[in-house]
């Protein structure tokens, strides 16, 4: 607890002006932008002087933050003048990469992709992207890869993070989108954290929520299987056992249909499957789901009763629920909730999905998820034949589904897919099953375009091209409340790195297909993109750069140069479920427009503890860093804050285990092993150990000392998202 109370109160102590607290005096100019870290979209002002940003303040105009940041936010200009900044490309000669210029790296790049294409066709290309990108270059990179590759292997690393909120928002609502905004959390009178932490994950959502308990006396009620800090200071902590939200969720809905807490009039009018769901509700009676859960009937009860009987509720939801078993499941009965009690599309009710990068959003919205431009369906010949119509290409060259980064890697063990290009993410670190991992990325020809080097994936690369990161490029991310807001370049990127709309341009204008990307500036993209946007759910016609830059972002659907922006949808009871309409990656068109209620099965996890690995493994996050610390990990302050990898453990399984705070152990699962010290905690309960995911290897190819999490977590995914179930597995400790 002291650990955590310490990191609030450094938090609270910079967030009111970091700018004098930590430097920026006598800058030449201060530039305003948006944090470059997770999907909360704060404003900042990035201090410059003599060409270099020098500090990062909070922009008191922004209406997301108010001028506050949290430690990442306040430390970022540190990432953008680091000697490991990578600033020219290598090819791998032999064993080593070695310095080449744009021209020699660009065209071994493109010529390994017209021979894979000319071998095997679209499908032995694959791409796989992060989401901290613009949506301009987002955009580019996916009309390169379905309008003119024609190749389904496209993906994000927002798979791991955001899928199964994707995937649950089209099957209930018809589309993806967050129905909230951040408002709702100021005045709502009931907030539900469910499989979510904004303490240390979004700190400025959570400053709103104490402030609305402070002012209004909201309540606060958080499903976690750790006591963390929002579960400390909570009305109701729901401590779950891991992989059991699916009967904690049911049970709630029991309480809340067998106590005459719906609202019987929103059912009927706007949605549809409600005697499926509730018959199904019915087999989890309070006192089963407390066997299932290990929470208490009584505060199974308690909890539903809060809920139904609060006027307003806000469920805030992130991996928690996105990376665990049934997933999507979770998502559509977390959405139920507040259909069957009409807490959706009014002030202070949404079920409201978390967002882990800055334009995660952004890259869901230009078809990342899996759809096409403007939330379209490639399954659906109508939507394939408007983009193919916009873009000028045959309508038989888009394909009609894109395969997963978990697809993709099957494809390379197939030795179907030739070639690999990854661009701003890790997987040589983040995804699951690391020893998999490693070995088919070793079997790629494979092109890692990053903005630091070394980095645990360009150890696999055959080549490897530097890009421009946050602060040294310009364009738009959309954050988690759909506000689309502008990102300014404030500096210059260092040495011959190139942002990376310029080095997609370059890649396509050698493969031939210059003539699709024509744009001169990002400006000129993101025009392009809007117009596929018109009449769709997430319809950004309305947006432009002149007026980005004159308000804090605008949050779509936003149809017209004079509309204000969207802060809610389906205010008025209509989904985007309607033929036409939805984004179809459910089975599930209601002509009426009506919401989906889905009566879900119950899978126990496909991994439990046994007598050879009987503890439950939880892997996550912690403040001071963000995904595999390619950024924070070279920012001293935050380093010397959490400097290594741990596992937590509980005092009791400490002792019978003889294992002491600070030693070294050894963390053991059906797929691999790391070593970390221990921290023992009360935080997580006996039987259980969390491990954070961030910390990678420095010689990943052979490293003296595993310590990467998901060396542990198995490729298991979810059914409808292809989300991998990160937050389930069974693993043992050893004294090392």
């Amino acid at each position: 607890m002291g650990t955590i109370l310490l990191r609030r109160s450094i938090q609270d102590l910079l967030g009111d002006d970091p700018g004098k607290s930590l430097g920026g005096a006598g800058v030449d100019r201060w530039v305003s932008s948006v944090c470059g870290y997770c999907g909360t979209g704060c404003g900042v002002l990035v201090g410059v002087k003599d060409g270099q940003a020098v500090a990062v303040r909070g922009n008191p105009a922004h209406p997301t933050n108010q001028g506050k940041l949290c430690l990442k936010g306040i430390y970022q200009w540190k990432a953008l003048h680091h000697p490991e900044r990578a600033t020219r490309p290598m090819v791998r000669r032999g064993t080593e990469l070695r310095e080449a210029g744009w021209p020699a790296a660009m065209e071994e790049v493109a010529s390994h992709m017209r021979a894979a294409l000319a071998e095997g066709g679209p499908d032995a290309v694959g791409i796989y992207h992060g989401g901290q990108l613009l949506l301009e270059e987002y955009y580019a990179l996916h009309k390169l890869a379905k309008g003119f590759l024609g190749t389904p292997n496209i993906d994000a690393n927002t798979r791991l993070c955001m899928a199964s909120a994707v995937a649950g928002y089209v099957r209930t609502f018809g589309s993806d989108g967050p129905p909230g905004c951040y408002e709702d959390l100021d005045t709502s009178h009931l907030v539900f954290l469910f499989g979510s932490n904004p303490a240390e994950m979004h700190p400025q959502l959570w400053r709103r929520i104490l402030r609305n308990r402070q002012k209004n006396a909201a309540g606060l009620v958080v499903a976690d299987p750790r006591l963390t800090l929002p579960a400390r200071v909570a009305d109701l902590h729901l401590k779950l056992r891991c992989g059991t939200n699916i009967p904690l969720l049911y049970g709630l809905l029991h309480v809340l249909i067998s106590e005459g807490m719906t609202d019987q009039g929103y059912i009927q009018r706007f949605t549809d499957g409600f005697s499926d769901l509730a018959r199904e509700a019915a087999q989890y009676p309070p006192e089963r789901v407390a066997g299932l859960t290990g929470v208490p009937a009584g505060q199974v009860v308690e909890a539903a009763r809060l809920f139904g009987t609060s006027p307003t509720a806000v469920t805030l939801f992130c991996q928690g629920v996105n990376q665990s078993v049934q997933a999507t499941d979770a998502v559509t009965l977390i959405n139920a909730l507040h259909l069957v009690t009409g807490k959706v599309g009014r002030p202070g009710c949404a079920p409201f999905s978390l967002t882990g990068q800055a334009s995660s959003l952004s890259m869901r919205e230009v078809g990342g998820g899996g759809s096409l431009p403007g939330f379209r369906n490639p399954a659906n010949p109508a939507h394939r034949e408007q983009v193919a119509r916009a873009w000028g290409v045959e309508v038989n060259l888009l394909p009609a589904f894109t395969r997963d980064i978990t697809a993709m890697l099957e494809e390379i063990e197939a030795g179907r897919l030739q070639v690999l290009w990854v661009i701003g993410t890790n997987p040589a670190v983040s995804l699951p099953h690391q020893e998999r991992v490693r070995r088919l990325l070793d079997r790629v020809f494979l092109v890692v375009q990053d903005v630091y080097y070394p980095v645990e994936t360009a150890a696999f690369a055959d080549v490897f091209l530097p890009g421009a990161q946050w602060g040294e490029k310009t364009g738009t991310m959309a954050n988690s409340e759909r506000r689309v807001n502008l990102v300014v370049r404030a500096v210059n990127p260092p040495g011959e790195a190139r942002d990376d709309l310029s080095i997609i341009r370059e890649l396509a204008h050698r493969l031939g297909a210059g003539n699709l990307l024509p744009w001169r500036g990002a400006e000129e993209v993101f025009n392009e993109f809007k117009d596929l946007t018109r009449g769709r759910p997430n319809d950004m016609s309305g947006i432009s750069y002149q007026r980005l830059a004159t308000v804090g972002g605008l949050q779509w659907p936003c149809p017209a140069g004079d509309h204000p922006g969207t802060p809610r949808l389906y205010t008025g009871g209509r989904f985007a479920t309607a033929e036409g309409t939805a984004q179809g990656f459910g089975d599930f068109n209601h002509p009426e427009g009506k919401a989906r209620l889905w009566a879900v099965p119950y899978d126990p996890p496909p991994e439990a503890p046994d007598a050879r690995y009987p503890f439950w493994l939880n892997t996550g996050r912690v403040i001071e860093h963000y995904h595999t610390r390619t950024k924070t990990g070279r920012v001293p302050e935050l380093n010397r804050l959490a400097p290594e990898a741990f596992v937590e453990l509980h005092p009791a399984d400490a002792a019978r285990l003889e294992i002491a705070q600070g030693e070294l152990v050894r963390v053991v699962s059906r797929r691999g092993q790391i070593e970390v010290t221990a921290r023992i905690t009360e935080g997580v309960s006996p039987g259980e150990v969390f491990v954070p995911f961030h910390f990678g290897e420095p010689e990943p190819v052979a490293p003296k000392r595993c310590r990467a999490a998901n060396h542990l977590t198995a490729a298991v995914t979810d059914r409808f998202s292809a989300q991998p179930l990160l937050k389930v597995a069974a693993c043992r400790l050893e004294k090392t």
